[in-house]
């Protein structure tokens, strides 16, 4: 999905309503029938929860309008909190209200209780500046029945209220939502660090009846969000006469004494990625381990010196996972060539990246390279705080494809700037960028190119931890061996996979 500001957004719905090509009302219940498609039965989303009561918080506007058509569309019994009395909403709003059946609306205090939905309709993305009254007191209503509901979801409509659409800037009583729709666009507030605690997960909903143009004045990359839409056709179709090696053989350089994991955990992902072939080359003393407790497809070469190492048919080449940084200059400056002779995707993680940090590797084109935090400051001392202005400086600098990871991890390459959409704190566990790393070289030998098998690569692995989450009943952790595991089925979703 695309990422524009709220202004952009109001001027586009604008024109398409000056046109007669559809009316205020009717868009509203098209984003309403979208919204409802996230709660139908099969749908992954939120497949897990089942809610058996909604509180609606609304204003005046048409966001309010969004908010009490769901809630009329769901059937279930609703509270609704308003800013004012039904005389006073827009009159698309009255007519979403008409709908709820009187037996089912409730406007008396609402209490606390298991299982309820909360829908933040206070404010759309236009609004700005500090919170007044009443919207104040509601929002703080809402986030406290949110505390005080077990098992509660609470769902913003664009965007949360007290979010400042554009700077990403909270108020101090902004609601702290689960999941945030954007409707039509991603508004850039909404990913900017630190927003993350107010948007939750992003499920956009998609407005295809809205144009919203780049601008090619404006200096500025081309933004998006990595959802279905954006990734469609991304992973190529296999034909029916396929074989191993026209699938996709990869390399990998991984592995050292105690941080064998590393190592297995990447190239199983790698396998379950879809790759065609894999040579793991890991040092001689832990083959023996290694060869055991890996999955019997995954062919691990033993090597004395990275320079032994030979793979003119790989197409990608993996360098980092629990390598440590222990090498001698000689084996370091070895493996430095390999990268940079290689022709393929060359992927650099973990301590490739701090080898390459530590002796300034110059990355190339067909580099990808997937920091966190911590290696992001070492490959550039001195970068800024914040993640955006990071990344778009160290692109400036060198051409290859940067993952930057994070609460909304970015991909910056080639095609502009790509947020990630997928995840949650249930991956903050050693070894989850491991099988990243696996997932991202399988799909780029598959003929992706390194920023597409970057952003694929990084939805697929939150895809993967949402989805294993679900089916477990929203456990606190989801490992990475559970990630790898669900990566096919992360890939499936994908329109025309």
């Amino acid at each position: 999905m695309k990422i524009a500001s709220s202004a952009a957004v109001r001027a586009a719905e604008q024109q398409l309503f000056a046109q007669g090509r559809i009316s205020s009302l009717q868009l509203m219940d098209r984003v309403i029938a979208r919204l409802v498609e996230l709660f139908r039965p099969g749908r992954s989303e939120l497949a897990d929860f089942h809610p058996e009561h909604i509180i609606v918080a609304a204003g005046k506007g048409n966001n309010a309008g969004n908010a009490i058509g769901l809630a009329a569309a769901l059937r279930l019994p609703v509270t609704l909190l308003s800013t004012c009395p039904p005389d006073q909403l827009s009159p698309d709003t009255r007519a979403q209200l008409a709908h709820i059946p009187a037996e089912l609306l409730n406007r008396q205090a609402p209490e606390p209780r298991p299982n309820t939905l909360l829908i933040d309709g206070l404010l759309g993305s236009g609004a700005s500046g500090p919170l007044r009254e009443p919207i104040r007191s509601l929002a703080r209503q809402l986030n406290r029945l949110r505390i005080a509901s077990p098992r509660s979801l609470t769902l913003a409509i664009d965007i949360p209220t007290g979010l400042d659409a554009d700077t990403g800037r909270p108020d101090p009583d902004a609601i702290r939502a689960d999941i945030s729709c954007p409707i039509g666009c991603v508004k850039p507030g909404m990913l900017r660090d630190g927003a993350e605690q107010c948007v939750g997960r992003l499920l956009p909903i998609p407005l295809p009846e809205i144009s919203i143009a780049e601008d090619p004045s404006s200096g500025q990359a081309p933004r998006a969000v990595a959802d279905l839409d954006l990734m469609r056709g991304w992973l190529p179709s296999r034909p029916r006469n396929s074989y191993k090696n026209s699938i996709g053989r990869i390399a990998l350089i991984a592995g050292s004494p105690g941080m064998i994991g590393a190592a297995q955990l990447a190239a199983e992902a790698a396998l379950h990625a879809g790759a065609g072939l894999i040579s793991l080359h890991c040092p001689r003393s832990i083959y023996p381990i290694l060869a055991a407790r890996i999955a019997a497809e995954i062919m691990v070469q033993p090597i004395d010196s990275i320079a032994d190492i030979r793979e003119p048919q790989a197409r990608a080449l993996l360098i980092g996972p629990g390598l440590g940084t222990a090498l001698s200059q000689s084996e370091k400056n070895a493996l430095r060539q390999l990268a940079e002779q290689f022709p393929g995707t060359v992927v650099l993680d973990a301590d490739g990246l701090n080898i390459a940090a530590a002796d300034h590797w110059q990355p190339r084109p067909n580099w990808i390279l997937t920091p966190h935090p911590g290696e992001m400051r070492r490959l550039l001392p001195g970068a800024p705080n914040d993640r955006l202005e990071t990344a778009l400086l160290y692109r400036r600098q060198h051409s290859a494809t940067l993952l930057l990871k994070g609460a909304r991890s970015l991909i910056v390459g080639d095609e502009g700037i790509i947020y990630n959409s997928s995840g949650g704190p249930c991956m903050a566990n050693g070894g989850q960028g491991d099988v990243l790393s696996g997932v991202i070289t399988a799909l780029a030998a598959q003929g992706l190119s390194p920023q597409r098998a970057a952003a694929l690569g990084a939805w697929a692995c939150g895809q993967s931890a949402l989805l294993s989450q679900t089916r477990r009943g929203l456990p606190p952790a989801v490992t990475p061996g559970e990630v790898s595991r669900g990566i096919g089925e992360a890939l499936a979703m994908l329109p025309g996979a």
